[in-house]
């Protein structure tokens, strides 16, 4: 049993941890911005306002021996790199900071994949990599580990695990996959066949249980990716949503030419390559370090995020 403080604790990825600390009979205090949220009965809620502004950590982490760090400003349209500096780094510099001197024993920080970059090389990226973030996003990201890494060496008091998932899925996802979902789930022709890239995916209970695993391993440090296993084209991908929702639309491949065109539109380009390009992600390091394996595989893990979309879109009577 510890006593571990989450940030972000109901954001997409808290609200599936804390269940599952709580299932490993730890005590569970939950940062949140303001008092009145949600949260399990047996968490206890830490209001602490805006992070990015001056916060005392203190009272929040006293008696605590690990912190999860999941907190951060993501990468949405419109948001300026100062913001992402200011809460993506300079607030977790100062959290690593106060944990320091709280005396705790454990950080896990929640980072992206895109710290490491946007595309593999050809094949599964892995930790050997050099980090070559493309965006403004992936760049706060490993500013942060960076930061992160000299605060806490090693042999420090305060032993440091930072995990690089990939695209999470989940009930209650967002954004590309809820497209995705929606075409799978509703079109019966959709577009998108033929597609023969390779893109690694995780599910929430997959991260869920890895960050559970990476606070009670206190032992191990270093930098993680972290994925269900295998990668899947975009063709493979839609293919797997729709039969889970019992469904088999025609998957009509586009020309070549379509996808270079729409490759070199501003509008277009970023979605373009997310669907044809790939980024695969070898986590054998981390199975290894911690002695893990998912909870479900990714067809199950896939079928579950179907299901709960079905759910949550089926309309009311």
């Amino acid at each position: 049993m510890a006593k571990i403080v989450v940030t972000g604790a109901t954001g997409f990825v808290g609200r599936a941890l804390l269940p599952r600390l709580l299932a490993g009979g730890h005590e569970v205090i939950a940062v949140v911005r303001n008092a009145g949220v949600g949260l399990p009965a047996s968490v206890t809620p830490a209001p602490v306002g805006d992070l990015a502004g001056p916060v005392n950590w203190a009272p929040v982490l006293e008696g605590a021996q690990a912190l999860v760090h999941l907190a951060g400003l993501a990468h949405q349209r419109n948001v300026t790199p100062t913001a992402l500096q200011a809460l993506n780094v300079i607030a977790t510099v100062r959290l690593a900071q106060a944990a320091q001197a709280a005396g705790l024993r454990r950080l896990v920080y929640v980072s992206s994949v895109k710290a490491q970059g946007d595309h593999s090389p050809g094949r599964p990226l892995t930790e050997l990599d050099p980090p070559l973030p493309e965006d403004a996003y992936g760049q706060s990201k490993r500013a942060a580990e960076e930061a992160l890494a000299t605060l806490c060496p090693p042999d420090g008091p305060l032993s440091l695990a930072i995990l690089r998932p990939p695209l999470v899925h989940g009930p209650g996802v967002k954004a590309n996959m809820a497209a995705l979902l929606r075409l799978a789930t509703r079109w019966p022709v959709v577009p998108l066949g033929g597609i023969a890239n390779r893109r690694s995916l995780v599910s929430l209970d997959t991260l869920a249980d890895a960050i559970t695993r990476a606070v009670e391993r206190v032992e191990v440090t270093g930098t993680f990716l972290v994925a269900d296993q295998p990668a899947l084209s975009t063709s493979g991908l839609v293919a797997t949503l729709a039969a889970a929702a019992g469904k088999r639309p025609w998957l009509v491949p586009l020309p070549a030419a379509f996808w270079s065109l729409a490759g070199h539109l501003p509008r277009l380009s970023g979605i373009a390559d997310r669907l044809t390009g790939s980024l695969e992600i070898d986590d054998t390091a981390f199975r290894a370090a911690f002695d893990w394996h998912p909870p479900l595989n990714q067809n199950e893990a896939l079928a579950r995020t179907v299901q709960a979309y079905l759910r949550e879109t089926r309309p009311s009577l």
